[in-house]
């Protein structure tokens, strides 16, 4: 996250289809813009994924809904390849996960009321976002750009895990890995092209769904542990064999953010989560002394701003050690993150998606928390035992947790 973001003025370029009956002229301009790119990876077309201007999301004629979309709800059309048998079933958006404060939920709530003055919320100013609260409903869409990963309005960044493409008799595996820094969402293709072992075998990637190599021929990279390719992004081969021509691919990518995360300070940082909940934001000077009005915690403001000397210089991990200590922070999914300039937003506390309201749970998607863990459905079976707590916890009249970090 940073205070200053570079704003991106990408040129729209169009291809215009003629076509020219007998006795007439018709031109079909087709809009897609960006050499007919119609959205950033994973939202485009790879080798075993097909999302072009018309699939899945849009039809020419007869569309469902508004923006020539194939489902009336904005929601429903996201969940079609979010859910866990879908496209993009590694990252699944049920809405049973909308959370309801004190009660249950690991993911904002969305296709909900934008106004809810219980819970500090009121419609964006930001006019990208104000433009897609349809129907007066938060959306997926309101928060989210589908078609652009930029780097520059901040986030968490994705390598999602490698698939094998092919079947040509490999015995190894290909793990994908590191952190991402590219300027824009990427996929990434893996090619076998010399065959070996795990420490022998020599491969190539490709950018461009294998239209073209890295390096470039005859030369070629040799298999190993945390194998550097690009842009922060790395491989790992498992021990076995690897046949000549098998294949795996996989996304690199920001979170398609619709606005730049929060940073910096109050009234003159980029809000995001401070758009909507701004009745929430207030520094150490507004919480002081109470003064009738309901109160949050202090946001766009450093540690130990109010010079008290009880802020702590670094937060605590669950485990009691100082967070990010060396050797003792094992799962860093909790941490709880300042801005890039050091100072406590939204984020540093709360998740959106995917958060368990727990210190002692790994947050993240269902992959990225059975791999820290190493067991398969350990996500569903932790998420299954903090909502039997919750209600357990709402039976005794007991505060629950809302999202958070911890």
């Amino acid at each position: 996250m940073t205070g200053a973001r570079v704003t991106r003025r990408r040129a729209a370029r169009f291809s215009i289809c003629i076509m020219m009956p007998v006795a007439t002229v018709t031109f079909v301009v087709a809009l897609c813009g960006r050499s007919a790119v119609a959205a950033d990876p994973p939202h485009s077309s790879s080798t075993t994924v097909t999302a072009g201007c018309t699939t899945p999301c849009h039809v020419v004629h007869n569309a469902a809904g508004a923006g020539l979309t194939t489902s009336a709800s904005n929601v429903n059309l996201c969940q079609s390849c979010h859910n866990p048998s879908g496209v993009a079933g590694d990252l699944p958006i049920n809405s049973s996960d909308v959370a309801v404060p004190g009660v249950q939920g690991t993911s904002h709530a969305f296709d909900v009321a934008a106004v809810n003055s219980l819970l500090g919320a009121q419609a964006p100013t930001n006019s990208a976002m104000q433009a897609r609260v349809m129907g007066g409903n938060v959306v997926c869409s309101t928060c989210h750009n589908q078609h652009s990963s930029d780097a520059s309005l901040g986030g968490r960044p994705r390598v999602s895990p490698a698939k094998q493409t092919t079947a040509l008799g490999s015995t190894g595996t290909l793990t994908s890995g590191g952190l991402f820094n590219g300027s824009t969402g990427v996929w990434f293709l893996v090619e076998i092209v010399t065959a070996g072992s795990q420490t022998t075998a020599r491969f190539r990637y490709s950018k461009d769904n294998g239209t073209s190599w890295f390096p470039t021929a005859p030369a070629s990279l040799v298999a190993g542990t945390d194998v550097t390719l690009d842009s922060g992004v790395a491989v790992s081969f498992s021990t076995g064999a690897f046949a000549v021509g098998e294949r795996w691919e996989f996304s690199a990518s920001w979170p398609f953010l619709r606005a730049a995360i929060d940073s910096g300070a109050n009234g003159v940082g980029d809000a995001y989560c401070r758009d909507c909940h701004r009745s929430r934001v207030m520094d150490h000077n507004s919480v002081h002394t109470y003064d009738g009005n309901f109160k949050s915690h202090p946001i766009g403001v450093a540690l130990d701003s109010n010079g008290m000397g009880y802020d702590r210089p670094m937060p605590l991990d669950g485990n009691g050690a100082p967070q990010g200590g060396s050797g003792v922070d094992s799962n860093p999914t909790n941490d709880l993150l300042l801005d890039g300039a050091g100072l406590v937003q939204c984020l540093t506390c709360h998740g959106v998606h995917y958060v368990h309201s727990n210190t002692l749970s790994v947050n993240g998607p269902p992959e990225v928390h059975d791999a820290i863990v190493q067991r398969e459905g350990a996500f569903d079976r932790i998420a299954g035992a903090f909502e039997a707590l919750r209600t357990l916890r709402r039976d005794h009249d007991s505060a629950a947790p809302t999202l958070s970090s911890l």
